[in-house]
C-alpha cells in the first residue's frame, strides 16, 4: 500500500483531489498572486492552497494526508523550480492560526532542498498566517523574500 493517497490531477494542472480512507474529499490547488517589490514592480506568484470538504470530521493525525500534500508541493517544484509559492492561512473559522502551525510542522518534518519564510500577524483582530516557500537555488530567492515582506507591510497586516 503506498504511503500517499491516490491523487486526481485536474485537467488544467491548477488542481488535485484525493480521498481519504475515511471518505473525507481534499481538494489541493494553485492560484495566481502577485506581490510588489520596494520598486512597486508586480513579482508574479503562485498560491497554494488545500481544504477538505469536511473540516470538522478531520483524522487529527492522518499521516497520509501530511504526505500527500508535501508530494503536491515538491511535484511543483520539480517542474517549476524557480517559483515561489505563497501558503496563507485566513482564520475566520478560529482555526487559521492550527493550520499554520501543522503545515509549518509538515514543511520541517519533510526536510529537503526547500525554504520557508513565514510572517504571523501580531494583531489579534488581523489573525492573518502567510509563508512563502522557494527553491534554495532559486535565483530570484532574495527578491521574492523581500517582496513577501514588502507586499504584507504593503497591505498592513
Amino acid at each position: 500500500m503506498s504511503a500517499l493517497y491516490d491523487i486526481e490531477k485536474a485537467d488544467d494542472g491548477t488542481s488535485y483531489k484525493f480521498t481519504t480512507t475515511s471518505g473525507l474529499v481534499y481538494v489541493a490547488y494553485f492560484t495566481e498572486f502577485i506581490l510588489l517589490d520596494v520598486n512597486g514592480e508586480e513579482i508574479q506568484v503562485v498560491s497554494f492552497g488545500f481544504a477538505c470538504d469536511r473540516p470538522d470530521e478531520t483524522k487529527r493525525h492522518d499521516s497520509r494526508v501530511k504526505l500527500t500534500i508535501i508530494h503536491i508541493v515538491e511535484e511543483f517544484f520539480a517542474t517549476q523550480s524557480d517559483e515561489a509559492l505563497l501558503y496563507m492561512c485566513m482564520d475566520g473559522d478560529g482555526k487559521g492560526r492550527n493550520r499554520y502551525i501543522t503545515f509549518g510542522r509538515w514543511f520541517r518534518e519533510a526536510g529537503g532542498l526547500l525554504e520557508k519564510y513565514n510572517f504571523a500577524s501580531r494583531d489579534p483582530k488581523a489573525r492573518f498566517y502567510s509563508s512563502i516557500i522557494l527553491s534554495s537555488s532559486n535565483p530570484q530567492k532574495q527578491r521574492m523574500i523581500d517582496a513577501f515582506y514588502y507586499t504584507i507591510n504593503y497591505w498592513g497586516l
